[in-house]
């Protein structure tokens, strides 16, 4: 027998599966008639992420409403309803040679709603963007039962941006994503990644030298090894330039006194688990803050030493893992890095922590757009910062 359903330790009464849209939005409806609290649930991969919420009546499922609803090859966008894996999409484009630019730990079971929910981000923000830069539109279902559209289907439509962008790691608390128009992007004709070995500071260094001689990775991820790091750097696109550009990081490793190595796909692939294992561990800590603050916090906290970690140093953001909690250690990282999120934490450990932290400059916003959009607080109630 399953374990139940439970949205950060908390088990909602029931649970909906809608088959449509249309169903969806009915739901929806009669829940907020109701005046009965409702929280959304994609593939059920970040369920651990935030806050306890209120006691939560109905879970509702968008995992039936995984259809292509538009896809145009050429204009290089595509629609999709928010229930589809990541996956599922990147099976559509494989035909048209194109990819959707959006990583996330487990693409089989990540739905599109669930990775715009919790604003994802994997090794290839650094040279596409993260989600706001890749959605074009959106569709919802505000919490009263309403259906929205916002944004255009073509990516020189820059009408209507607002609502994508808000609901883009709202965390489901502003009402349920029903489907998403993205731009894709050409698929690479061929990729080659290369490690250095090499401390905080000197990865940092070496990363910046990457942008100030122009080149353009697909990736550039830093993982802890012993108190050091493998910084991995990938390139895609035409033979060629992928060609140049490998010559290039080696030579400019050698001018940094650095040792680099070309790596083999399975290699490759080996890192990526790293990244999937340290998601996994029974703690992990999402980090942010400006790359040359996190460089220095990273370089110089002896606290850090056997915590398993995956580092962006071109993007200032970080994960790091641990088996136990450990509240004085993250109470130090909030005093001296911009953000520290609890991704997963285990439900005995919850009690006394805030998965967010305290609450940033533009909570008052927020806290106005959760009023407009949801003044009963029946959407996913208490989940989100500062108590949203």
């Amino acid at each position: 027998m399953s374990e139940p359903l439970a949205i950060a330790g908390v088990v909602p009464r029931t649970v909906l599966t809608p088959p449509d849209t249309d169903a969806l939005a009915s739901a929806i409806r009669e829940l907020a008639a109701a005046h009965k609290t409702f929280a959304l649930v994609g593939g059920a991969t970040q369920l651990e992420l935030g806050n306890p919420p209120a006691p939560i009546d109905t879970a509702i499922r968008t995992t039936a409403c995984a259809r292509v609803l538009d896809y145009a090859p050429e204009d290089q966008t595509i629609t999709v309803e928010a229930g589809m894996t990541i996956a599922a999409i990147q099976r559509a484009l494989d035909p048209h040679r194109q990819v959707l630019a959006l990583d996330v730990a487990d693409p089989e079971a990540a739905t599109v709603g669930g990775a715009i929910a919790t604003n994802a981000f994997g090794r290839r923000r650094a040279r596409y963007g993260a989600i706001k830069d890749n959605i074009v539109g959106i569709g919802v279902v505000r919490p009263d039962g309403t259906l929205a559209r916002g944004g255009g289907k073509v990516v020189k439509n820059v009408a209507g941006f607002d609502l994508p962008k808000i609901m883009v790691g709202a965390l489901g608390t502003l009402g349920a994503i029903t489907s998403a128009t993205f731009r894709v992007h050409p698929a690479d004709e061929c990729s080659a990644a290369v490690c250095v070995r090499a401390s905080a500071a000197d990865a940092y260094a070496l990363a910046q030298a990457t942008v100030d001689a122009s080149l353009v990775p697909d990736s550039l991820v830093a993982y802890a090894d012993d108190g050091s790091y493998d910084l991995v750097v990938r390139f895609g696109g035409f033979a060629r330039g992928v060609e140049e550009q490998v010559a290039a990081l080696h030579a400019l490793a050698r001018e940094h006194g650095l040792a680099s190595e070309s790596l083999d796909g399975d290699t490759v692939q080996a890192y990526d688990e790293r990244e999937r294992a340290v998601r996994r561990m029974p703690v992990t800590m999402r980090l942010g803050a400006p790359p040359v603050r996190l460089a220095g916090v990273l370089a110089g906290a002896t606290e850090f030493s056997g915590r398993p970690r995956v580092w962006y140093p071109l993007i200032g953001a970080a994960l790091a893992g641990a088996e136990h909690i450990d509240p004085p250690f993250i109470a130090a990282l909030r005093e001296t890095l911009s953000t520290v999120v609890l991704e997963r934490v285990p439900l005995a450990a919850r009690a006394g922590l805030d998965a967010w932290g305290t609450p940033p400059p533009s909570f008052a916003i927020m806290e106005r757009l959760k009023d407009r959009f949801d003044p009963e607080r029946l959407c996913n109630p208490g989940r989100f910062v500062g108590g949203l």
